[in-house]
């Protein structure tokens, strides 16, 4: 969608008008619910909750959305980080349940593909470290797409960045011995 076109749509929506909104809606859907789908590790019925949570927060607050600040993708982007934090923090004493049967189950394996290291290793790491490391290494993102998509500064996202990879081989160490 040309920019131009799509501010004019992201006006007329704050206006009310429908017919923008719908527009908006399916320009990027399909993206947000890839995004929404690696933050829940491919599991649908997750992501299609957090897709639909953003929609329709997106929907609620786009009298807020301001196009200078950022692109409207990032602003949707932005949006499904928070959505999914809020379900992955309900989720919390499920996920600690999930971690300790992790650990057992890599103590009482012996041997493992590599694919299956790297993403059980991936499951393990905090959701920040994970979508930032999905993003580069298994989406291809640049640093600069990955920044803009986080709404964060370069020189953050690379430090970020270190840290996940150092995280990451701290864990696939643990997994593979």
């Amino acid at each position: 969608m040309n920019i131009d076109v799509e501010i004019f749509a992201i006006k007329s929506a704050q206006k009310g008008d429908d017919e923008a909104w719908r527009i908006l809606f399916e320009q990027h859907f399909d993206a947000i619910y890839r995004y929404c789908s690696s933050l829940a590790c491919g599991q649908q019925e997750m992501a299609e909750d957090v897709t639909q949570q953003v929609f329709v927060t997106a929907a609620r607050n786009i009298g807020k959305f301001k196009p200078r600040r950022a692109t409207f993708r990032a602003w949707l982007v932005g949006i499904a980080k928070n959505c999914y934090m809020k379900v992955e923090s309900k989720e919390g004493r499920h996920k600690w349940y999930e971690t300790q049967f992790f650990k057992k189950s890599i103590e009482s394996r012996n041997k493992y593909s590599s694919e299956s290291l790297v993403h059980e290793a991936l499951a393990i790491l905090p959701v920040h470290y994970r979508s930032v490391l999905e993003a580069k290494y298994l989406r291809g993102q640049t640093v600069r797409q990955i920044a803009e998509s986080q709404e964060a500064t370069v020189k953050a996202t690379e430090s970020l960045l270190a840290r996940a990879r150092e995280k990451f081989a701290q864990v696939y160490k643990q997994i593979k011995a």
